[in-house]
C-alpha cells in the first residue's frame, strides 16, 4: 500500500477515526466499577501519619514537600511548631538563632530528598537557612495567642501562615 493510498483512506474515514479516538480515550478514563445508588463512597487511604523513633522520640513529617504541613507557629527565635496535615503539632528546635523568625510571614520549609521533613532539614526565612536541631511531638499552642502573645493589629485571633513546603521563597 503506498503512501497516497493510505492518505486517501484516512481523508475518507475522518469521522470514523474521529469517532474511535472519542471510545477510545472515554474508556481508558472511565472508572473500573460504577457505583451504585445508596451505597456510601470508601473514603479515601488518610495520608500517612507523621513518624515518631520510639528511641530518641523525633518525629519525622512525610510528603511535606507535597502539603504534608499545614500551619506553623514561631515562639521564639529558636522555636518553632510545625502542624502537620494530620493537625498533629511539633516542636522544631533551631540549630541556631534564626534572626527574622518571630515576624517572618512566610516561611520555606527545606524537605529532605524523599519529600519528608525531620531534624535533617531546615528552614529558610528571607535569605537566612536555619537548619533543623530537633523535631518532636507536641501538645497544640493554645489557641488565641500567636507565639505566645496576642498580636497588636489583630488581637489574638491567630492566621494561618502559608507554608511553602519544599521550595524556598523569599
Amino acid at each position: 500500500m503506498s503512501w497516497l493510498e493510505w492518505r486517501r483512506i484516512v481523508s475518507a474515514n475522518k469521522a470514523l477515526f474521529a469517532t474511535l479516538t472519542l471510545v477510545l480515550t472515554c474508556l481508558t478514563y472511565a472508572p473500573a466499577g460504577a457505583q451504585e445508588p445508596g451505597v456510601p463512597v470508601s473514603k479515601p487511604p488518610a495520608p500517612k501519619a507523621p513518624v515518631v523513633d520510639p528511641a530518641t522520640s523525633e518525629a519525622r513529617i512525610p510528603f511535606a514537600n507535597q502539603g504534608g504541613i499545614y500551619n506553623w507557629r514561631a515562639v521564639d527565635d529558636r522555636t518553632l511548631l510545625i502542624q502537620a496535615q494530620n493537625r498533629q503539632w511539633f516542636k522544631a528546635t533551631l540549630f541556631a538563632p534564626c534572626i527574622d523568625l518571630p515576624f517572618a510571614q512566610r516561611l520555606g520549609f527545606e524537605s529532605n530528598p524523599d519529600g519528608s521533613f525531620d531534624k535533617f532539614s531546615s528552614i529558610q526565612v528571607r535569605k537566612q537557612k536555619c537548619p533543623i536541631l530537633s523535631l518532636v511531638p507536641t501538645q497544640a499552642p493554645a489557641k488565641g495567642t500567636e507565639g505566645g502573645r496576642c498580636a497588636a493589629r489583630d488581637p489574638c485571633a491567630g492566621r494561618r501562615h502559608a507554608a511553602i513546603a519544599g521550595g524556598v521563597e523569599g
